[in-house]
């Protein structure tokens, strides 16, 4: 035998018991209903999982919407101010704009 002939043997030897292995870990496992406990968790992880999206899908829809009520009131309060001066408000007789909260800045490791 040359030295490819006897790579390809040691491989194949490693290959199948790899297989044997994995096949009787697999064999306890359901012998011992370890297999079963581990699908349910799994089920139970994937619903996790969809209620997660779910929750996240509304929440993204939730913010939309505040985002597009926002935008309309910031629009009607800039419309009903011009419309206040063309009816011969001063500006310094209108109330000023609100001042705007910054987000907290985020600090830097």
């Amino acid at each position: 035998m040359d030295g490819t002939q006897i790579l390809v043997a040691v491989l194949g030897v490693v290959g199948s018991s790899g297989f044997l292995v994995a096949l009787v870990n697999g064999g306890v496992k359901v012998a011992n209903g370890t297999a079963g406990r581990e699908r349910v968790r799994n089920a139970g992880m994937k619903e996790q999982r969809n209620e997660a999206w779910a929750d996240a899908e509304r929440e993204r829809d939730r913010a939309d919407l505040e985002a597009f009520n926002r935008r309309l009131t910031e629009e009607y309060a800039s419309q009903l101010r011009r419309d206040c001066t063309e009816h011969g408000i001063t500006y310094r007789e209108l109330r000023p704009w609100p001042a705007l909260k910054k987000p907290p800045q985020k600090e830097s490791p």
